[in-house]
């Protein structure tokens, strides 16, 4: 016959080890000999709290006090029990409870400030972990506890202090490292959020939340995040970091992290490609993953846009298309334009069946308004530089953006077009032409966008140039050239391209396959008064008009619609004369200059 004695210890032996199911047989076998066992009902309810039965481990741990209300360590229990379940202030009474009964008992002491930091109530708290210290002062959790209750707070050199107490107890606390790293990161100290973090992951190296910690620290150091300028750190210093939290991330996930490191996963890998430092062996491994995400979340457009993206650096926009498509089947217009990338990524429309119908489409944009050109271009003269601006923009850049195109005498015909003008900026015109007779010509067009989405105004007179570029063509025989105001002429076209002879499109390229929207910058694209010239300004306008007419014009529609109609006439096998230059290295011009003040 075993005894009692031997029976508990049978039964804690269990417990200890893990092995559940035989611990709560021994405990049962002993309340079956003596129900008023009060240990083995509260050890039990602790067995039912860890294996996750929370309702039937307080039944049980309340039972045990009413058969012996004096032990202390049953009201620290059930306290601790009843702050699991979110009974914050009761679990604050109980763990009271417990001190009362037993003064010195440290872990009481350290659950109770546990529960008041639940409740707000720091100060208290903090007086309940320097009570649990006193008692014990090796109690390194107690310290470990305030630390973070003080992260991101109005002290940050407090929790700081109690943190570096926390480590003097336990240096290789992966615990108190990545409490370090929140502390830090939550105070603007990005470099020292990278030190505590990486400390917790190298100390936990399968620890996915600790590696997504660590990636969302390199993030914030790096500079690159909008919301985390870093004015030391260059746009040039960005691509180490950046590929360090992208890969990073995906060793979190391999890792077991969650939904909030693989949605970090996408958004920096799009973040990362905007900036042009995403290579294509990393781009893959990530689309693998968003595969796999759009399989668990159709409507996850990040996801979607890293997929699109690989598949268009392979030459498959047509497939990239259908699939954003797909995507955002169910998207409200407002999620849509509140999606920078689903917003761009729908104006992309590679389909041929889309493209096909562009030959014959008429776009009710361009008669909406009214369009009129109160000084033509002369009738003799080269290429002509063509700008579109509201009257914000040209009363910022006009004066500054003449001065460099038109200084040189030899140099190009500019031609302004401005949408909605006012009289001011009006005379200003006339009075510029004037003086810069047969270089400067000027139109303007009066519409209403007001029905619009917000931003469309911007948007139309981007694209508006595409109008104007094949009237110019029409009216001049010259080859028209499409910039940006706030471009810096530094030196007119060379004759080839001033005459129009040997091609039929210029274009300037961003190697750096940002997207099919980044691809052809419009900064500079020229068009040559042929056949093929006239015939990819009509198509790239109905492109144009076709998103406008529903609703759907966007920045950097003027940007997706001359490559997505290039890469229809690649994918048929129409080869117009084309010349290619290097966005950034271009001789005549410099892209972009702001001028803010």
């Amino acid at each position: 016959m075993v005894s009692l004695s031997e029976a508990y210890a049978i039964a804690v032996g269990h417990h200890r080890a893990g092995r559940m199911g035989e611990a709560a047989g021994v405990y049962r076998a002993i309340l079956d000999a003596d129900p008023r066992q009060a240990d083995a009902l509260h050890l039990l309810g602790v067995l039912a709290g860890q294996t996750g039965r929370n309702e039937e481990a307080l039944s049980l741990i309340a039972q045990a006090i009413a058969l012996d209300p004096e032990a202390a360590d049953y009201h620290d229990n059930l306290g601790s029990l009843r702050r699991g379940g979110g009974d914050v202030a009761r679990a604050a009474a109980q763990h009271a409870r417990a001190l009362a009964l037993e003064p010195a008992r440290a872990k009481a002491a350290f659950n109770r400030g546990l529960a008041l930091g639940d409740l707000g109530r720091v100060g208290e708290a903090l007086g309940c972990f320097r009570a649990a210290l006193r008692i014990d002062p090796g109690y390194g959790a107690a310290a470990l506890a305030a630390g973070r209750l003080l992260a991101g707070g109005p002290e940050p050199l407090a929790a700081e202090r109690w943190l570096a107490h926390a480590l003097s107890l336990a240096p290789d606390s992966a615990d108190a490292w990545a409490a370090v790293g929140r502390a830090r990161l939550a105070a603007g100290e990005a470099d020292g959020a990278v030190t505590g973090y990486g400390r917790a992951a190298r100390l936990r190296p399968d620890d996915g939340a600790a590696l997504s910690n660590l990636a969302m620290a390199v993030l914030q150091a790096s500079g690159a995040l909008p919301e985390f300028p870093c004015a030391d750190r260059p746009e040039a210093s960005w691509a180490e970091p950046l590929a360090r939290a992208l890969d990073l991330f995906l060793a979190a996930l391999e890792r077991g992290a969650g939904e909030v490191a693989e949605a970090a996963l996408f958004r920096t890998a799009v973040l990362t490609i905007h900036r042009g430092m995403m290579d294509d062996t990393r781009l893959e491994r990530i689309a693998r993953r968003a595969r796999d995400r759009l399989r668990r979340a159709p409507g996850d457009g990040a996801a979607a846009a890293c997929i699109a993206h690989g598949l268009y650096r392979r030459g498959r926009l047509v497939t990239a298309s259908r699939l954003v498509r797909r995507c955002l089947r169910g998207w409200s217009e407002e999620a849509i334009r509140a999606d920078p990338q689903a917003a761009k990524w729908r104006q992309v429309d590679a389909r041929p069946v889309f493209l096909a119908a562009l030959a014959g489409y008429r776009p009710r944009i361009t008669e909406a308004g009214e369009r009129s050109m109160p000084v033509p271009p002369a009738a003799e003269g080269g290429a002509i530089l063509l700008v579109s601006v509201d009257s914000g923009y040209w009363r910022r850049f006009g004066g500054w953006f003449l001065s460099h195109a038109l200084k040189d005498p030899a140099g190009d015909r500019v031609h302004v077009h401005v949408v909605n003008p006012g009289a001011e900026d009006c005379a200003d015109l006339d009075r510029r032409c004037a003086a810069q007779a047969g270089r400067l010509s000027w139109s303007l067009e009066r519409i209403d966008l007001s029905a619009h989405a917000p931003g469309a105004e911007t948007t139309y007179y981007a694209c508006a140039r595409f109008f104007v570029a094949l009237d110019l063509l029409d009216q001049t025989g010259a080859p028209v050239f499409i910039t940006d105001i706030d471009a810096r002429c530094t030196a007119p076209l060379p004759p080839d391209l001033r005459n129009g002879t040997g091609w039929d499109l210029t274009i300037m390229r961003d190697r750096r396959a940002r997207g099919p929207f980044d691809d052809i910058i419009v900064s500079f694209l020229g068009v040559a008064p042929t056949a093929a010239g006239r015939e990819f300004l009509g198509l790239v306008g109905a492109y144009i008009g076709w998103f406008f007419d529903r609703g759907r014009a966007a920045w950097t529609l003027d940007q997706a619609a001359p490559y997505a109609v290039l890469h229809d006439w690649a994918r048929r096998g129409r080869t117009p004369r084309l010349r290619e230059h290097e966005f950034l290295r271009l001789p005549w011009f410099d892209f972009p200059v702001k001028d803010e003040g």
